[in-house]
């Protein structure tokens, strides 16, 4: 299981390593867009993993995840 939220401890997110897969792969509207929270979670994971491990600088980290949260928050308005 990979827990999409590890610093929750009051509501915790995990899923499958399958389940990852397919929500990171999901990109219909554009990788950006995100359907549900779940959605959201796992692609955040993602990028923030790729940073992590240098395989994305920060400029371009940092306004990919400004994109993916925005886009979203925006879609409950």
């Amino acid at each position: 299981m990979i827990s999409l939220t590890p610093y929750s401890r009051e509501n915790p997110v995990e899923v499958s390593q399958a389940e990852y897969e397919k929500l990171v792969q999901m990109n219909e509207n554009g990788w950006s867009h995100c359907d549900s929270k779940e959605e959201c979670l796992a692609k955040l994971h993602y990028l923030r993993e790729g940073f992590a491990q240098g395989k994305i600088v920060e400029g371009d980290f940092l306004e990919r995840e400004e994109k993916m949260v925005v886009g979203y928050w925006n879609r409950g308005s």
